[in-house]
């Protein structure tokens, strides 16, 4: 949560209402510590709760959070989960934390077949080098269904074979590197229009619940869409297949199932698609260059024609 009117009444309004029967999920980065903290206490005095806080990645991050937390709460819990061991031994969990063990070569199998052809009947020719690729995701949850999404639109196995030698030459002993090694493969297959749709995910606040009306609405100003098909048909296809290549999570869909309501991005792909925006600092629309303007300050845009065209 960046601190705006809106979201800080919402997180209120969580805070102070009963409780529904249901978890609540909040967004809390970048809200004022004493503030919070002190709305946290007021909320969860007197009650008994798990509280959990998911990927924290700093010391000094889990420092400033605890201090919302009472420890007079009986029967209550807190629940951390972390990449930094740093950061586990600094929670003072000696003899309660849990180390997550990577993934077997069965279980890399069977999450990498799960993904890659879902209800589909596995082609005989292609399961043994698809254990190959499995193998070679070295237990890693993230990397498999990455490369397992990248693979679901593909059923030759020229392509399967060129995508391990892609693997393999992304083996390195930082699991975070090998990840981000593997979600670049699979940006770089993409259409430069999926692209362009992936990479406006950089400008929403890190892990924030997008709505995809808002979403589709905002590829459409930004004429990201082919202009002469029906705008919202083409932006849901263009949703569906970055959710089927495994690159966009769904959040919330319709009663019925058939609509995505709201979406959002993994932090490593959102990691991926600011470096990408910084990097290239450009968009294509139509053969028309435009400058994209990134500040890490206000995640917003600002499109606009160089001054040669």
């Amino acid at each position: 949560m960046i601190g705006r009117d809106d979201q800080r009444k919402r997180l209120e309004e969580d805070l102070t209402r009963s409780y529904s029967g249901e978890p609540k999920v909040m967004p809390i980065v970048g809200m004022g510590g004493i503030e919070l903290a002190d709305m946290l206490q007021k909320s969860l005095k007197g009650k008994r709760n798990l509280i959990v806080l998911d990927d924290i990645w700093k010391t000094e991050a889990w420092d400033a959070v605890r201090l919302c937390f009472r420890s007079d709460n009986k029967g209550s819990g807190i629940l951390l989960t972390t990449r930094n061991t740093e950061v586990a031994r600094n929670a003072g969990t000696k003899n309660l934390s849990l180390q997550m063990d990577l993934m077997g070569p069965d279980e890399s199998w069977s999450l990498f077949k799960s993904v890659a052809f879902s209800s589909e009947e596995l082609p005989s020719d292609l399961e043994t080098i698809g254990k190959q690729i499995a193998e070679k995701c070295h237990g890693l949850p993230l990397t498999i269904v990455m490369v397992a999404g990248l693979l679901k639109s593909k059923r030759t196995r020229e392509d399967w074979e060129s995508v391990a030698k892609d693997v393999t030459s992304f083996v390195t002993n930082d699991p975070d590197e090998r990840c981000s090694r593997v979600l670049g493969l699979s940006y770089n297959h993409l259409t430069s229009g999926l692209k362009t749709c992936l990479l406006h995910f950089g400008i929403f606040s890190e892990d924030s619940e997008i709505p995809t009306k808002k979403l589709m609405r905002s590829w459409m100003a930004e004429g990201f869409l082919k202009l002469e098909n029906d705008l919202e048909g083409e932006a849901e296809k263009c949703l569906q297949e970055l959710v089927d290549r495994c690159l966009v999570l769904v959040c919330k869909k319709s009663l019925d199932g058939t609509k995505i309501r709201s979406c959002k991005v993994h932090d490593l792909i959102y990691d991926l698609c600011v470096r990408e925006i910084q990097r290239e600092n450009i968009f294509i629309m139509n053969d028309i260059v435009l400058h994209y303007s990134y500040s890490a300050i206000s995640p917003c845009t600002s499109l606009q024609l160089p001054n040669n065209h």
